[in-house]
């Protein structure tokens, strides 16, 4: 098989789990990872992994002078290993990553593919100097692959050619996430899940606050948040300001096998995504929805970024309108109060999931990417 590169920093940050199911699902071209530092590797396992620093000690740390040097010994690394791996395309995951790589792909003379996956397309782009460099990636990149039609409509916006947009949704091991029968109601509380890191555009406080008017007058039914981040103090006070203390679990980071064996424990999952103040978005959407749809599990979400793609009202779940707390939380006391409807939407989301977010269909169409990029056509 042919070699592609893929470029992550670091591997693997630990909410990646999706840029390791690209992974570890690719069968037609073999996968390689080349990154510049590693981040606990027994969470996300896969070889093989090159990291470009290791070798250079503190040149990296010492001065303008030796961070040139350490800058030029990179990518003298970079282009060694692409060489010796025998690589046919450089496969960047974040904006970001893709900016960085555009040199090492120019000296490679390898195509550039760059998967945009949220932040790096609607935060990043407000700062004149990302500005510049995503400029350049977008005249030099060879393609750019999204997870939906509303983060591509984002990149066409600052600048990055239509033709060179290709639409790939994300893909879960779907048989690694059983699907499971709602259990009858009225045999237990209401478990209601939130897990996300806990940033702005996550809407972790108002997932509280809309649990407390939901939940009002149902004392037997409880929340559960799994996450942590710059956002904490404002979670822990919204349970406090909303008297939660003993109705609702702050568990911070779990694994990814933790958070795959809370989706099968809870009956609602909740995800109230929107624009940050500082403009950071989903871009697409949050991969746990496809994992708690997959699980049978449904949703209440917003109209936010492509989580219309991901989430289609009144099958896997509903939609309430981005930013409107009181919709969120009349949706939620709804479904909450229709037991008789979870099991429907169970099916329905499972059996999107397994249409059009399979891991291997997904794998599939890059690879299908991959061929027309090769042969000098445009991805999609």
């Amino acid at each position: 098989m042919e070699t592609i590169a893929h470029l992550v920093t670091p591997y693997l940050f630990r909410t990646g789990s999706w840029i390791h199911t690209q992974l570890r699902h690719a069968r037609r071209y073999r996968p390689i990872v080349i990154t510049q530092a590693r981040e606990d590797p027994a969470a996300f396992p896969f070889e093989p992994v090159h990291c470009v620093t290791d070798s250079l000690g503190t040149l990296a740390r010492i001065g303008n002078r030796c961070r040139e040097l350490a800058g030029w010994r990179m990518t003298r690394r970079y282009l060694e290993l692409l060489r010796s791996e025998r690589a046919v395309l450089i496969h960047a995951h974040l904006g970001w990553e893709g900016a960085r790589a555009l040199r090492v792909a120019h000296r490679a003379k390898l195509p550039l593919v760059t998967s945009f996956y949220g932040r790096d397309a609607g935060l990043l782009p407000r700062r004149w100097h990302w500005r510049a460099r995503y400029r350049r990636l977008f005249r030099h990149g060879t393609a750019f692959f999204v997870e939906g039609p509303a983060l591509g409509r984002q990149l066409a916006r600052i600048g990055c050619p239509p033709e060179k947009i290709a639409v790939i949704h994300l893909g879960i091991d779907v048989d690694r996430i059983p699907f499971r029968v709602p259990r009858a109601p009225g045999t237990g509380p209401i478990e209601v899940l939130v897990s996300s890191s806990l940033r702005p555009k996550k809407g972790v406080p108002a997932a509280v606050a809309a649990f407390a008017r939901a939940a009002a007058d149902l004392p037997h039914a409880r929340l559960r948040i799994l996450g942590d981040g710059p956002q904490r103090a404002a979670v822990e006070a919204a349970i406090a300001n909303h008297g939660l203390a003993e109705r609702v679990v702050l568990e911070g980071y779990v694994s990814y096998e933790r958070h795959l064996a809370a989706l099968a424990a809870t009956d609602l999952f909740l995800a109230p995504s929107r624009t940050a103040p500082d403009g950071d978005t989903e871009g697409g959407a949050p991969v746990a929805l496809i994992e708690a749809q997959a699980t049978g599990v449904p949703v209440i979400s917003t109209r936010h970024a492509d989580i219309p793609e991901v989430v289609r009202h009144d099958e896997g779940g509903w939609l309430a309108p981005e930013g409107d707390d009181a919709a969120l939380a009349e949706l939620l006391a709804r479904l909450m109060r229709s037991p008789e409807r979870w099991a429907q939407m169970g099916r329905r989301g499972r059996a999107r999931v397994e249409a059009e977010f399979c891991a291997r269909r997904q794998a599939e169409r890059v690879a299908d990417a991959y061929d027309r990029l090769l042969a000098g056509r445009p991805p999609a």
